[in-house]
């Protein structure tokens, strides 16, 4: 704590973090085989005190494991891009408004880890957002919700907003309109038409597949990293 350098190096996020530093002056705890089977013999030692002979081959399980994964796992999730790729390309920004009155509702207590009013930036409001007390309008249905009116949502503490979507989009053959689609989320201004959001979509989803699973070789194969990855990757 305080103006220890190491706890300074980790907590300010400039290199490593808590985990690495558990492992060099704590325990090493429990370690996982490459095929995923936890070892049932946990590692006491740290690597300050030095490891003994046991627990140092039971740590190369989790070395193997980091080697294994990065070699093989890490085409699984390439593949897993490929294919995502090969059934979204079609999808473009193909017109400005289907005016569909259709969208999907999101909830204030739906996700424990944003606020609906972060949620819904960069989105276009099916109906139009009402203050739940005074029934002043927040944000009109034409308008896309900025960083500036979800400060206000927050404020009026609204319960749920219903806000277009590609899901609900009534946009002719595979094409998508800009207002269900929403903000570019690289620069906030509304996505232009031609945008290939199919393929951006695929990117999304399978780029930090392939993050999680490197992700395994820094942790060195501690369970702790693993259940992390999964998670994650759930």
């Amino acid at each position: 704590e305080g103006f220890n350098p190491v706890h300074i190096m980790a907590n300010s996020g400039a290199r490593s973090k808590r985990e690495p530093i558990r492992q060099i002056s704590g325990l090493r705890g429990l370690m996982a085989k490459p095929s995923g089977e936890i070892i049932e013999h946990p590692i006491e030692s740290c690597f300050r005190e030095g490891l003994s002979v046991l627990e140092y081959f039971i740590s190369t399980h989790g070395a193997r494991k980091g080697l294994a994964d990065t070699a093989i796992k890490t085409a699984s999730s390439g593949y897993l891009t490929r294919k995502l790729v090969d059934v979204a390309q079609d999808i473009m920004i193909t017109l400005y408004d289907c005016e569909t009155l259709n969208g999907v509702v999101k909830n204030s207590g739906e996700d424990d880890d944003q606020e609906l009013s972060d949620r819904v930036v960069g989105r276009y409001p099916a109906e139009k957002v009402t203050d739940p007390d005074t029934g002043k309008t927040l944000v009109g249905r034409d308008q896309i919700i900025s960083h500036a009116e979800a400060g206000l949502i927050r404020q009026a503490a609204v319960a749920e907003i219903k806000v277009r979507s590609p899901l609900t989009c009534d946009a002719k053959g595979v094409g998508i309109c800009v207002k269900c689609y929403g903000a570019d989320l690289s620069n906030g201004q509304a996505v232009d038409i031609g945008e290939a959001v199919g393929i951006i979509a695929a990117q999304s989803i399978g780029e930090p597949g392939t993050q999680l699973t490197m992700r395994t070789f820094h942790t060195g194969g501690t369970v702790s990293g693993e259940v992390e990855s999964r998670i994650l990757a759930d």
